[in-house]
C-alpha cells in the first residue's frame, strides 16, 4: 500500500522536532544550574560508604548539589555565586558531638577553673584568686578539680575553710559526679552528722565521729541545692548562645544534649523557634533517678519541644555512677581497705530497667545510657536485648566494659557512645582508678578498638564540661592513646583505632545515633551542606600533632556560622 504523501511529510516533521528537542535536552543538561557556593581546589574527604575523595563541592539551597573535580564545579559558578578558594585545604563533614552539656558547659565556662591542676596548693591557689576578683559572688563555684589530687579522691572541708572560712564554697569535681564544700555550705545548707545519706548517694564522712568531711557524691549533691544562687530568668538562653559559638568554632554542627529537663528544653525551643539553633540538636530529656519521670511525662515533654533542627525523642538514664568516687557499679568489688566489700551504686536493677525500657521503646524512644562500670554496662545491654534498633538505643562512657560483654554490642545492634580523650594514662586513670579496680580490670578501660572489631558501632562525644569540648584532642588521643604534649607510652595501644574510624566516630556513625543519617553526617549529593574546612591536612601529618587544628569555615545547610577572622579564606 502506498503512503499517501502528507503522512510522509508529517513523519518527517516529527522527525525533525524530536531531534531538535533532544538537542535542547543536551544543552540544558551541559549547562549545569549555578551554584549558591562553590568550594574549589581542595581535599574533599566525603566520609561517604565508599569514603571517596573529591576536590571541589557545590551548594544550592543549603544542600549539596554536587561534588567532583574542580574544573566540573567551576560550570557552577554565575556572577551571584559565592567561591571559596580551599588552596589545598581539607574538607571534612560537620562534626557530631554525641555526648555533651551545652548549656550547663557554657555555665561552668563562667565558674572557677581548676581541670588540670593536680596540686592541691595549686588549686587552693586558683579557688581565693576567683573568690578575691568575684566579691559580688554569694557563693563561690568552681569547675574541674582532679580527684586524682586527694587522697581517696576526698578532698577535705579544712582546706576550703583555711582560705574561705566565711564565704560558702561549692566545686565541682571534673567528672561532675561529686562536690566538694566547706564548712560554711554545709551549715547553710543544714548538713551535719545526723544527715542521712540519701539513695544512690554518699557524704563523705569523719570515719571517727561521722560528721561530713566536706566531699558529696552523686544524689547528695542535691543536699546543697538550696544555697545556690537562683539563675537569672535568661541565662538557659545566654548559656545556650555561648555553647553554640563555641561548638561552631570546633566544628561541631550536630550535638546530643545529654540530659536535659523542662528550663533546658525551653531554651532549646525557643532557639529553634528563631531560628537560632546555628546546629542540629538531639535533646536526651533526663530520666532522674530518685524520682525517676513516668513515661506518659516523657511522651509530653517529647511532643511539646520538637523543633526545627531540634529532636527530643531521646531518653537519658544513669545506671550507674563514676569509678573514682566507687560508685560505677562493679561486677567484681573495687580494691579497697575497708572490710567491707564495694561493689558501687547500681541505681536501677534490672527488674526495674527492662520493663521501663520495653515501655520507652514502645513509645519510640530512643535511650541513652550512661554506664561506666562493668555491671552497669551488662545490666544496660541486658535490658535492651530484643528492643527495636532501629531506634538506636546507645551506652555512653564504658569505661570498664567485661570481656564477655565486648561482642553483644554489634550482636544486639546497641550503640557504642565513647568518650575517647579519656583513654589516656593521665593521672586519674593512673593514680586513682587503676589501684581501685587492679591492674587485670583496667586492661579492660575504653576498649573502643575490641568494640569496633566485635562489630560494635562507635560513635563518640566530649562529655563537655566533664572534659574539654574539643574534638581534636579527643581525636589524637583515640588515635594515639597519650597524653597530649606530654611524653607518655601508649597506654592499652590495642585499643586505638585508625584516624578513618574516629572520623566516621564524629561524622557519618554519630548521624546515625542521632537519627540524622539522611540528611548529614557525609558529604553526598542532596545532603544538607554541613561542613568544616581545616587550617591542617590531618591524614598527612604525625598524629600527634592533631590537637593543633583548627576549623576556618563552619557551614550549616551552606550559611556560614563560623568563620576564622585572622586566617580568612579567599572568597568571592
Amino acid at each position: 500500500m502506498k503512503i499517501p504523501h502528507f503522512f510522509e511529510s508529517s513523519k518527517l516533521k516529527l522527525y525533525t522536532l524530536l531531534g531538535v528537542l533532544f538537542t535542547l535536552a543536551s544543552c540544558l543538561q551541559s549547562a549545569k544550574e549555578a551554584a549558591d557556593m562553590v568550594l574549589t581546589n581542595g581535599k574533599v574527604y566525603t566520609v561517604d560508604n565508599q569514603r571517596s575523595w573529591a576536590e571541589a563541592i557545590a551548594i544550592k539551597n543549603g544542600k549539596i548539589a554536587e561534588i567532583g573535580s574542580s574544573e566540573d564545579i567551576r560550570k557552577r559558578i554565575d556572577e551571584n555565586t559565592k567561591v571559596i578558594d580551599l588552596a589545598g585545604r581539607l574538607v571534612l563533614p560537620g562534626l557530631h558531638d554525641a555526648h555533651l552539656h551545652p548549656i550547663s558547659g557554657a555555665e561552668a565556662s563562667r565558674f572557677c577553673q581548676l581541670t588540670g591542676l593536680f596540686q592541691q596548693d595549686a588549686i587552693l591557689r586558683a579557688v581565693k584568686k576567683f573568690a578575691d576578683t568575684h566579691p559580688e559572688a554569694p557563693v563561690i563555684r568552681g569547675r574541674g578539680w582532679e580527684m586524682a589530687a586527694f587522697p581517696g579522691s576526698n578532698p577535705h572541708k579544712s582546706l576550703l575553710d583555711s582560705i574561705l572560712p566565711d564565704r560558702p564554697v561549692v566545686l565541682t569535681s571534673w567528672d561532675g559526679h561529686n562536690y566538694w564544700v566547706n564548712s560554711k555550705a554545709l551549715e547553710l545548707a543544714g548538713i551535719t552528722k545526723d544527715t542521712p545519706d540519701p539513695n544512690n548517694g554518699r557524704i563523705e564522712r569523719d570515719p571517727n565521729t561521722g560528721v561530713p568531711s566536706g566531699t558529696l557524691r552523686e544524689t547528695a549533691m542535691g543536699l546543697i541545692s538550696s544555697i545556690l544562687p537562683k539563675k537569672a530568668e535568661n541565662a538557659d538562653e545566654e548559656n545556650l548562645k555561648l555553647a553554640l559559638e563555641m561548638a561552631n568554632e570546633l566544628g561541631i554542627t550536630s550535638m546530643m544534649e545529654s540530659s536535659a529537663g523542662k528550663n533546658y528544653l525551653k531554651a532549646y525551643k525557643k532557639f529553634a523557634d528563631e531560628g537560632k539553633l546555628t546546629a542540629r540538636i538531639v535533646t536526651s530529656i533526663g530520666l532522674g533517678t530518685e524520682s525517676p519521670r513516668t513515661v506518659a511525662e516523657l511522651v509530653q515533654m517529647r511532643d511539646k519541644y520538637q523543633g526545627e533542627r531540634l529532636n527530643t525523642n531521646s531518653v537519658k538514664v544513669f545506671a550507674d555512677g563514676v569509678p573514682e568516687a566507687r560508685t560505677a557499679a562493679m561486677l567484681q568489688p573495687y580494691i579497697t581497705e575497708d572490710e567491707k566489700k564495694d561493689f558501687g551504686i547500681l541505681n536501677f536493677s534490672l527488674e526495674t530497667l527492662k520493663p521501663l525500657f520495653d515501655s520507652l521503646d514502645g513509645q519510640g524512644f530512643q535511650i541513652h545510657i550512661h554506664a561506666l562500670g562493668d555491671r552497669a554496662v551488662r545490666v544496660a545491654l541486658d535490658a535492651l536485648t530484643g528492643l527495636d534498633t532501629a531506634h538506636r538505643h546507645h551506652l555512653a562512657h564504658l569505661q570498664v566494659i567485661h570481656p564477655d560483654d565486648i561482642p553483644r554490642f554489634g550482636s544486639l545492634g546497641v550503640i557504642a557512645n565513647f568518650q575517647p580523650f579519656w583513654a589516656k594514662p593521665d593521672p586519674l586513670n593512673i593514680r586513682t582508678i587503676i589501684p581501685l579496680v587492679g591492674q587485670e580490670r583496667s586492661k579492660q578501660m575504653y576498649p573502643m578498638g575490641s568494640v569496633q572489631k566485635t562489630g560494635g558501632l562507635l560513635v563518640a562525644g566530649s562529655d563537655w564540661p566533664v572534659s574539654t569540648l574539643n574534638p581534636w584532642h579527643a581525636m589524637q588521643v583515640a588515635v594515639t592513646r597519650q597524653m597530649i604534649g606530654v611524653e607518655s607510652t601508649p597506654w592499652i595501644p590495642s585499643e586505638a583505632v585508625d584516624l578513618p574510624s574516629i572520623i566516621a566516630a564524629y561524622t557519618r556513625n554519630a548521624a546515625y545515633c542521632m537519627h540524622q543519617e539522611n540528611i548529614t553526617g557525609s558529604l553526598e549529593v542532596g545532603k544538607m551542606a554541613d561542613l568544616i574546612v581545616l587550617n591542617q591536612n590531618i591524614f598527612e601529618i604525625a598524629p600527634t600533632e592533631i590537637h593543633d587544628t583548627k576549623v576556618l569555615v563552619t557551614l550549616l545547610e551552606g550559611e556560614v556560622v563560623y568563620q576564622d577572622k585572622e586566617n580568612a579564606l579567599v572568597m568571592r
